[in-house]
């Protein structure tokens, strides 16, 4: 019995490739293993594409986005026979980066640092450039990074300058993509302000209060109308624009392509003949929930395996209750919680590996022949 395992990142707990092999060493089936690191434009993205093509990555000395020195790095590769590289948000303004996100930190924090990275992977002079939006700690409009390639914002002083701004002026910015095809990789749909917009959506969990995300939401609108009526571009109609705070509409207005990070990996990694390959697939994320149909991996490699009628179980840190929907495309869904534990335990590095090891001994020993009689 062929196996794939294409298992999302447990954020804050193990890598796509380290869950993979920790269920493929625990599957007791005989069979070719196959380990497919997998994501959806968030944490690990650029992880699963190096792991797939090779490529080389790079260091680079900047800030992140408190302003603080950081050093991050990002992957060259090529694919199609084009120069590539790929930037994941997180790296420089990343949540992850923050000891705690508080409405302080949401009041100051900026994207002006993938902005400076940026600038520095246009120096090795690629042919495409892949920018993933997952994990981002800021929610400033992207107005921060507009600034780094050289917009003028007025009336903004220091910390995020979505609080501060009256207009904001692109100077002709978008030339600084001229030539290079700039792809925008997420897992969101969100406009740029309203109810479903960056600040609303997702601002409670980078810290925000009411008032502050309600100011945001309020500012954010402000400046979307200002770029309607100078641009008839309008932020509010185009999905994925709230996406990192505001960062993808941001870099919509510099000419980049919005694509569901998922498929886009997809297709690079050619996770379709893989599955298509297959006798049985296993994937997975951190949690399972009703909003995993929404774009997530588990649900797009379900999609696959249900297309050419494989067999498929999830696994998870945790589940939700009642998956709706989501239950016709993973009908078999388990967590790796051997035991009940906190959520730092739960969390746990080794912990995570060796629970989903156990699972998987259970489940092939299931699953053979044998194994109930």
């Amino acid at each position: 019995m062929d196996i794939l395992a294409a298992i999302d990142s447990f954020k804050g707990s193990a890598s796509s490739f380290e869950l993979n092999q920790a269920f493929l060493d625990g599957w007791l089936t005989d069979g070719k293993k196959t380990n497919v690191p997998i994501a959806d434009g968030g944490e690990g993205t650029a992880e699963a594409l190096y792991h797939s093509l090779g490529g080389v990555w790079k260091k680079n000395e900047g800030i992140d986005l408190l302003f603080r020195k950081h050093e991050s790095r990002y992957l060259l590769t090529d694919w199609r026979e084009k120069k590539i590289a790929v930037i994941e948000s997180a790296e420089v303004i990343g949540i992850d980066l923050l000891d705690k996100p508080t409405n302080q930190t949401i009041r100051l924090a900026s994207s002006y640092a993938l902005g400076e990275l940026i600038k520095a992977v246009l120096a090795e002079k690629p042919e495409q450039i892949i920018i993933t939006l997952g994990g981002s700690g800021c929610s400033d409009g992207g107005l921060g990074l507009l600034q780094s390639l050289g917009a003028s914002l007025e009336g903004v002083t220091e910390g995020n300058p979505l609080l501060s701004v009256e207009e904001v002026h692109l100077n002709n910015c978008q030339e600084i993509f001229a030539g290079i095809e700039v792809i925008i990789a997420a897992d969101v749909t969100s406009p740029y302000s309203g109810k479903k917009g960056a600040a609303r959506q997702f601002g409670r969990q980078k810290g925000g209060t009411e008032e502050t995300l309600g100011f945001l939401d309020q500012q954010a609108k402000k400046i979307a109308d200002q770029i309607k009526r100078e641009t008839t571009i309008d932020l509010d109609e185009i999905p994925g624009s709230g996406a990192a705070g505001g960062i993808g509409g941001a870099l919509f207005l510099l000419g980049a392509q919005m694509r569901s990070g998922f498929e886009l990996v997809s297709q690079m990694i050619g996770l379709e003949e893989q599955v298509k390959q297959a006798d049985i697939v296993v994937t997975g994320e951190g949690r399972i929930d009703e909003q995993t149909i929404h774009g997530k991996v588990p649900y797009g490699i379900a999609v696959l395996a249900k297309k050419y009628q494989k067999p498929i179980i999830a696994i998870c840190g945790s589940r939700e209750k009642e998956l709706g929907e989501l239950t016709c495309f993973l009908p078999v869904v388990f967590s790796i919680q051997l035991r009940p534990a906190n959520l730092e335990e739960a969390m746990d590095h080794q912990r995570t590996l060796e629970n989903t090891k156990v699972l998987a001994q259970t489940l092939s020993q299931l699953l053979s022949n044998d194994s109930l009689y």
